[in-house]
């Protein structure tokens, strides 16, 4: 069968919305990893032995790392009788005809950072690559995975003009369950619940749509208040950072989720940032959306009120931050 991949794109009340359309034999999906560093690494292990891809094309600029990354992906494969095909390479030209395509590629946040202390230098490297990937990848979903990740995927997509989702709060949405999970000793899968608005410190715990056993938090809390989550939810990344040098694990498994979601078309329901347009800027920002070929709808429009209000204020609070940020990182790249 002949595969084919294309986009489109449509605005509703300025919300971006994405549909994929492919048609495959055997998940014919190609998908491409820009950065292979600690995060890059998991998420290819983890897409490659969930059989999300047919090739995988792994890339970054530090000589030899994305071979010899091959090598190892190649040996763990062989264990498992795994066929993808997969390419090592620190040449962008080889970045060709993916589907998908993640972007690590970026400085990581070390302890004591703020995601918005990576700001401009992260930024230099997405405008890079938003100029070089979109002419030999056409119709890609963008996920971007770089810190600050909801202003790097609205760098990327207003010098790409390509479609960009980020990770979102995906993961804070995941921290959030795990946490009233061990703290009210029930499975984690009988908490549901999101959290939305910009990743990182900021995050906006929906609550009218957090349930244990099917009931409302405050009617199960046990003495669980809803601020001791909140700030475990926002405490958690700093506190990993500072004893073991960066989150792993729970992010790259999460931002694989997504990728299975998109390809296997499970219709998901995930806390990613997608793209609005607010003041005439494109920016993302986190609310529980449909996820699989086609990206969105979003289900802000059947919150109550309360937390759209809380929504539409992380929106303004994001909106002015990232504003001043992209006016002195124009200046920046001016000179």
């Amino acid at each position: 069968m002949e595969y084919k991949s294309r986009t489109i794109m449509n605005i509703e009340k300025s919300l971006i919305y994405f549909r994929m359309h492919i048609y495959t034999c055997d998940n014919m999906v190609k998908i491409a990893f820009i950065g292979v560093g600690k995060i890059g690494q998991t998420i290819a292990y983890s897409v490659i032995f969930d059989g999300l891809a047919s090739e995988v094309i792994l890339y970054d600029i530090i000589p030899e790392l994305p071979e010899k990354f091959e090598h190892e992906l190649r040996h763990a494969m062989a264990t498992r009788g795994l066929s993808t095909e997969v390419i090592g390479t620190n040449s962008l030209d080889d970045v060709a005809n993916a589907d998908i395509i993640l972007i690590m590629a970026g400085k990581p946040r070390k302890p004591g950072m703020s995601r918005r202390d990576l700001f401009v230098d992260n930024a230099k490297i997405q405008i890079d690559l938003a100029k070089q990937l979109p002419p030999k990848n056409p119709g890609a979903l963008y996920i971007m995975v770089a810190n600050p990740v909801d202003m790097m995927a609205s760098i990327f997509m207003r010098f790409s003009k390509q479609f960009t989702i980020s990770t979102g709060d995906t993961v804070e949405t995941m921290r959030m369950r795990s946490y009233i999970s061990k703290k009210l000793k029930v499975p984690v899968t009988k908490v549901t619940g999101y959290v939305a608005g910009e990743h990182g410190e900021d995050a906006v715990v929906l609550w009218s749509t957090v349930k244990v056993n099917g009931k409302p938090f405050e009617e199960i809390a046990k003495g669980l208040t809803k601020e001791e989550v909140e700030n475990y939810v926002k405490s958690i990344p700093g506190e990993i950072i500072r004893v073991m040098g960066g989150t792993t694990w729970g992010p790259a498994t999460i931002i694989k989720d997504i990728v299975r979601s998109v390809v296997l078309n499970e219709g998901r329901v995930m806390s990613i940032a997608t793209p609005r347009t607010y003041q005439g800027e494109i920016i993302h920002i986190s609310v529980p959306t449909v996820v699989g070929a086609e990206i969105g709808p979003s289900l802000e429009g059947v919150l109550p009120e309360s937390d759209r209000e809380r929504l539409n204020k992380s929106v303004e609070d994001f909106y002015k931050v990232y504003k001043e940020n992209l006016d002195h990182l124009l200046q920046v790249i001016k000179q």
